[in-house]
């Protein structure tokens, strides 16, 4: 079902780009203000100046993207990037802390041939934002580069996949290429390049399913890129086109898969806050120190008060059937009317910084638990999307390890 190819990869060359750690940033939709310019303060090859470049005050339309393109020719024009001479699968790992634990996550860059939602090899699991698909349209266009991946999330019923990745990074045939140290953080990447190993394990995605973990918006955008360069009669059937697009796979039982909740909070609405709660829900007062969302599964904070917020039976119904025990599905129910009104949602991964913003009157915050990966494959494959910003995989995979160009 899913065809996964090696691909020419640009990648930094740390004699004239200077430390990987230092060169590579978060994927723009996790990159605020303040971080740009610390990216942009640590190196000047960081490439951040591509995947999310600075608005200058005397810019007309854009401009940003001309400057993204403009650095990334200097930098393959310098050697700063080099294209890698063959065609490769890069295989990662990635070392990080969480809740005390040192865990590494293992996955592969690859290209992977875009399929439209309707033939249900690559399935989405969330709904996306308009904006950012634009924003992410024009880059690609401008750019003609893979600038960072999306993340999916595939079966491996039998552990084969896991096994030889395995055999492959520690024995070869593949290469380590890059190693950066970034804090807690450790990434370390090898090219498999023998085409032997290349086609196994090709053949070993071939009959599964892909699930967008993360980069809705990129695959989205890849799709609608690929249409304008079809009925241009711009395109060839070549691995290096917008057939494909750059991707980040890991295995759905893999034991570093982290997904993080997304938290709500809510400021205004709340009279059609309060009604709906005391439609669907049982409400319990919590003790401050008393949030377990393991049990609670939704927690409304309001004025620095907790209150678990438990569905009734019969609101339930109301919900799809693929995701109506999620509790994320659940804190639907208050947020859509909430929307409806006009009310400004905003979200927040840090559960500490969204009781805290609920600790005075004007905002309300809604807790919820985080999904699994095996939460996302049944919403998935039941052709359902969950909510904007229903999780939030943990870490990200960073924009510059690997770059995938769309040839001229």
């Amino acid at each position: 079902m899913a065809e996964v190819t090696a691909f020419h990869g640009l990648r930094y060359d740390e004699t004239k780009s200077g430390p990987l750690a230092d060169v590579i940033c978060p994927p723009y939709d996790v990159i605020s203000d303040e971080l740009r310019e610390e990216l942009i303060r640590r190196s000047v090859n960081n490439f951040v100046r591509v995947e999310w470049a600075k608005d200058e005050p005397a810019d007309s339309e854009g401009d940003r993207y001309e400057r993204a393109k403009r650095a990334l020719a200097d930098w393959t024009g310098r050697g700063v990037l080099r294209h890698d001479p063959t065609r490769a699968i890069y295989l990662s790992d990635h070392y990080f802390e969480l809740g005390g634990r040192r865990i590494r996550r293992r996955g592969m860059f690859v290209a992977l041939r875009l399929y439209q939602e309707g033939r249900g090899i690559v399935r989405p699991h969330e709904r996306t934002f308009p904006k950012a698909k634009a924003d992410r349209l024009e880059l690609l266009r401008t750019t003609r580069t893979n600038t960072s991946p999306v993340f999916g999330m595939v079966a491996d019923p039998g552990g084969e996949l896991a096994r030889s990745l395995e055999r492959w990074m520690a024995h070869g045939p593949a290469r380590l290429v890059a190693d950066a140290h970034l804090g807690t953080e450790r990434h370390l990447v090898w090219a498999l390049d023998d085409p032997a190993a290349v086609r196994k394990l090709a053949g070993m995605l071939r009959d599964e399913r892909v699930y967008i973990a993360d980069g809705h918006h990129r695959y989205e955008t890849a799709l609608a890129y690929l249409k304008e360069e079809q009925e241009a009669k711009r395109i060839e059937i070549d691995e290096d086109t917008p057939n494909y697009i750059l991707t980040y796979l890991c295995t759905l039982d893999d034991p570093g898969l982290r997904i993080l909740p997304t938290h709500r909070l809510i400021r205004g609405g709340r009279g059609v806050i309060d009604a709906a709660i005391a439609r669907a829900f049982d409400v319990t007062p919590l003790e401050h120190g008393g949030v377990d969302l393991g049990r609670d599964g939704v927690i409304l904070v309001r004025a620095g008060k907790l209150h678990a917020l438990r569905i009734r039976p019969e609101a339930v119904s109301e919900l799809p059937e693929a995701w109506r025990d999620l509790p994320v599905a659940h804190a639907e129910l208050v947020l859509r009317p909430a929307r409806e009104v006009g009310a400004e949602i905003t979200y927040e991964h840090d559960q500490e910084r969204a009781m805290a913003a609920a600790s005075g009157g004007e905002i309300d915050a809604i807790l919820v638990a985080p999904v699994s990966a095996r939460d996302l494959q049944r919403v998935a494959d039941a052709w359902e999307k969950l909510p904007e910003k229903t999780t939030y995989f943990y870490p990200k995979v960073p924009a510059g390890l690997v770059l995938r160009p769309l040839g001229d």
